[in-house]
Formats: C-alpha cells, structure tokens, sequence
C-alpha cells in the first residue's frame, strides 16, 4: 500500500524512518512503554532499526500492518498502528512521557479509525491490553469501543503469559462511550468511597481477579480459595478479640472441614449466609464505635498498592493477591483516632 499521512491541526501521524531510530530508542527505555507493551526489553537501537526497516516498511509494503508516527510540533512523541485484513483490524500504540495527559493519543486514535472505517473499509476494529491497563481503555473508550471481556493467557511478554482485556468497535456504531466510564476514578477510589460493594469490585478489575456475570453458582474452582480467604480473616479476627491460642483453634477447625468436604454446593443457602455475614459484622462494628466504612476505605487504598515492581500483581499459587514491596499498610489506627476525637454527640427523645 502507498503509505499517507493524517493531520489534525499540530498533530500529524506519518511513516517513520530510519532518522526516527534515536528517538524510538530513546522512548522504548520509558518502563510505562515496557510495562503494557511487547517491545524487547532492554531495548536497543538495533531493535529500533529492525523495527522501522522491517516490521513498519514490510506492513506497508504488504498492505497488513499500517504503523505511524506520532508528531506533535514536529517531535516525534509516539507510534499508532493497525492491522488489516478481511474487513477487520487491531489498533495499538505508545505514547512518549512528555506528551501524555495532553490527549494527543485520543486525537491520533481518532485519526486512525476515520481512516480505518474510510479509506481502508475496515468493518470492524479491536483493541487488546494487559489487564489494569486503564489508559489505554480510556483512550478507546472515549472513541465508544466496548470492552468485550477478559481472556486468560491471551498475551505474552517475553516467556510469560497475561491476561488481556478485549474491546470492539464496529463501523456503525457511535464514535462516544458506549456506557459511563467503569476504571478508577482519580486513579483512588470509585466514584462512591462508602460502596463496599464498588471498593471490592475495584480490587477485581484493578488485580484481574473474576468477576462472575452469569447465573449464580458457589460450584467453582475458585470457590476454595474464597473460602479459605474467608477462614483467615476470621482466624484474624478470633485472635484479635481472643488472643494468638484460639486464633490457631480457627485453622485447625478450617482445615478439618475442608477434609470433610462432601461435595455439596448449595448456593441459595451460601447466599443467605454471606449476607448474614455482612449483616453481623456491620452489627459488631457499630457495637465497638468501629467506623467501619472509613476503615474499608483505607483499606481499600492500601490493597490498591499491591503491585509488583513491574506494575503487575504478585499471586499467591492459589490465585491470592500478596502484598508486594511497595505495599503501603493501612493506618488503621489513625482512622480509629479520627474516630476518637469526634466530640460526642448525646441524642435526646422528645416524650
């Protein structure tokens, strides 16, 4: 294919060259591109040189992979790019650090899919990225992609596996989001703190942990890992009010009934006790002045910092999510204290 070029006023997206390998190479040591992208890593200009020379000059040779160069003032700032064939395509693309938040990746994109949807009579385009990769969702969001699910090994770093989200776009469908934004807001909390419920559901997406959207069921691989998260913290919880001895009295009971395991999977029943259990423990925290929601929510902050330190999570071989070397602890202790220092408030019926 004749390789063009797309403008958008001071962006500009066109082929690169082989004068562009100092730069792509300077980029490439940028661990964010590392992080969510397949480049080599440690990258080196030889890389960049087979990248431009080979992959980029073969695809538009071919027809199959059209890759841009991003330039904002004549700089080059990033790379976009789509493969094409039978009516369908994959978009991707890196953004240099100096040039991000100034949405220049959304304009670049969205010069992309006119293009896609234009020129090349594309029917249909998907986006792919590494789970908890929120900037980029954000950028085809905005464009009305919708993320069509999670899909397990999907992709591969070096000799490793991950898993990747998938999202959609199709020629008719409108270029806004398709439905309000669901990552993190202000890269902390969602929008309500106090939803436990929407604290946990955060975690899921945040980690990749499954979040089960089809008929109920507690007939689950995973089902033993849940409980046995559940006997810890209530193995926690014994020893904090009893003391280390009756702690251990929990486990040693846990794990005689996970020997005693019949097989039965009632989850009518298991419903009924995971909200009894929601209901006893609000009922104990408001028992003990224990302000259990800003609790939740400080936990909920340190539980977001368990990342390793390549930006991924650190699992247990069960599936646990552990606590990696830049975990920062709750403060749990000054949630009580702000608690403590409250002026006390004496209610008052009126006969």
């Amino acid at each position: 294919m004749e390789p063009f070029t797309l403008h958008d006023g001071d962006l500009t997206l066109e082929v690169p060259t082989l004068a562009d390998v100092d730069r792509v190479t300077e980029v490439c040591q940028d661990p964010e591109v590392q992080r969510w992208t397949t480049v080599p890593s440690p990258y080196r200009r030889e890389h960049a040189v087979g990248f431009i020379g080979g992959f980029v000059a073969d695809g538009w040779e071919r027809g199959d992979n059209l890759t841009w160069a991003l330039r904002h003032g004549g700089r080059l700032v990033g790379m976009v790019g789509t493969s094409r064939a039978d009516g369908s395509g994959e978009i991707g693309y890196w953004l240099a650090p100096e040039a991000r938040g100034l949405g220049l990746m959304d304009r670049a994109v969205g010069l992309v899919l006119d293009a896609a949807f234009g020129r090349l009579g594309m029917e249909r385009v998907e986006w792919r990225a590494d789970v908890g990769n929120w900037p980029s969702w954000r950028v085809v969001w905005r464009h009305g992609f919708r993320r069509e699910g999670q899909v397990r090994g999907m992709g591969v770093h070096g000799e490793r596996r991950v898993d990747q989200w998938v999202g959609t776009l199709l020629r008719e469908d409108p270029r806004e989001p398709a439905h309000p934004w669901d990552g993190p807001v202000a890269g902390v909390v969602p929008a309500d703190p106090r939803d436990p419920e929407a604290l946990v559901h955060q975690f899921h997406e945040h980690f990749g942990v499954p979040v089960a959207a089809d008929a109920p069921s507690v007939d689950r691989d995973r089902v033993h890992l849940r409980m046995a998260l559940v006997a810890e913290e209530m193995a926690e919880l014994v020893t904090a009010v009893y003391g280390a001895a009756a702690g251990r009295e929990v486990e040693t009971a846990f794990t005689r009934a996970v020997a005693a395991d019949d097989g039965a999977r009632d989850t009518v029943a298991t419903a009924d006790a995971l909200a009894d259990l929601v209901y006893v423990l609000y009922g104990m925290a408001q028992e003990c002045a224990v302000p259990l929601p800003d609790v939740l929510a400080e936990v909920h902050r340190a539980n977001l910092s368990k990342l390793g330190e390549d930006g991924r999570p650190l699992l247990r071989e069960d599936g646990k999510v552990l606590k990696a070397p830049g975990y920062r602890a709750p403060d749990v202790a000054g949630v009580l204290a702000r608690r403590a220092a409250r002026p006390a408030v004496e209610e008052t019926m009126a006969p």
